[in-house]
């Protein structure tokens, strides 16, 4: 989103099986699913640099941060 809102980037979102209101609020299966990987990236400090993912106390802004973004895109009308 970083880059559509600086840069003018075209943001395509797609949901293929998936309620966009389940990715809008992180509920139901997505929600779920969501928050299983951002507890595997937390455990696995070997890929937070490979997803840019921030350790320690950073994390919690990164989650916010991506959390955001799936709000944000949810809500594009399609």
């Amino acid at each position: 989103m970083e880059c559509s809102k600086s840069t003018g980037q075209v943001v395509l979102p797609v949901f293929y099986g998936v309620d966009p209101s389940e990715v809008r609020h992180q509920n139901g299966e997505f929600g779920r699913a969501f928050q299983s990987l951002l507890t595997r990236l937390s455990n696995m400090k070997g890929l937070f640099k490979v997803l840019n993912f921030k350790s320690g106390s950073q994390n919690l802004e990164q989650e916010r941060s991506w959390t955001e973004a799936l709000h944000e895109v949810a809500g594009f009308a399609g």
